[in-house]
Order: structure tokens, then C-alpha cells, then sequence
């Protein structure tokens, strides 16, 4: 019986050397997943942020409908009596958010002049929000007699 010999099976030339990833091919693919991790961190954080936003707003535009059905509930002439221009309405301060306000006008009323027919409503909510920056919200209407 006669051993073959010579060379080995084609197959296997060289695959020592190549048997795996080089360390900077991992360097570098967990380069990558760490920046598309990241980037996928931040947008979840963008996310949260934005759905506190939102709920703040809705939060301030159901407060200033609120106020606006309270204030109608007046006739035009005891509207700015009962809620003066430029001051906040007490019951709405601080009710659903930090720092809100609630704050009418009467656009084209003078204060101890007479109510004008129509009169124009304006009803404007600030408060601050999860990162105590100012945020505003305005509601408007018109009463007539």
C-alpha cells in the first residue's frame, strides 16, 4: 500500500490565517451598532420630550376652554368687571401645569369705556414646562348682546 503524499487539500491552504474576524473588523462593526444605538437613544429621548409637549398643550387648551365656557357664561358687560384685562384668573393658576396663567384681553375694549358690541375675547394660557422653558397657548371668541 503506497501513502499519497504531496500536497494538502485545497480547501484548507491558508485557512489559519483567515479563520475569524481580524480585531479592527471588530472594532470597527461595534463602532457601528454603538452609533446606531445611539442615534436610536437619542430619538426615543426626542420622542418623550415631544409627547410631554403635546400633553402640555392639550392639557392648557382644555384649562383655557374651561375658562373661556366660565367667562361666557357673563354678558358682555360684566365680562371685564368680573375678569379684568390683564390679570390672571385666579381658579386657573397653577391648575393642571407649572406656573400657569391665565390671562384675558379685550381687544378694542377701554377700561371704564363702554363694552363694544361684538366683543372680542382673547384668552391666553403661559406655563412652563418639563424643562422650565415658557410656553403659550391663546384662545378667542366673540360675544355679542
Amino acid at each position: 500500500m503506497r501513502i499519497a503524499q504531496g500536497r494538502p487539500c485545497a480547501g484548507r491552504v491558508g485557512q489559519g490565517a483567515r479563520a475569524g474576524f481580524s480585531m479592527l473588523e471588530l472594532v470597527v462593526a461595534i463602532a457601528i451598532l454603538l452609533v446606531a444605538t445611539l442615534a436610536a437613544f437619542g430619538s426615543q429621548v426626542k420622542s418623550f420630550e415631544l409627547m410631554d409637549s403635546s400633553r402640555d398643550a392639550a392639557s392648557a387648551m382644555t384649562d383655557l376652554e374651561v375658562c373661556m365656557e366660565e367667562i361666557l357664561t357673563r354678558t358682555a358687560d360684566e365680562m371685564p368687571v368680573a375678569f379684568p384685562p390683564g390679570t390672571s384668573i385666579p381658579g386657573y393658576d397653577g391648575l393642571h401645569l407649572a406656573s400657569e396663567r391665565i390671562v384675558p384681553q379685550y381687544p378694542g375694549y377701554v377700561a371704564g369705556g363702554a363694552v363694544p358690541d361684538p366683543l372680542e375675547i382673547v384668552l391666553t394660557a403661559t406655563w412652563n414646562d418639563g424643562r422650565s422653558r415658557p410656553q403659550r397657548a391663546t384662545l378667542s371668541t366673540i360675544k355679542t348682546r
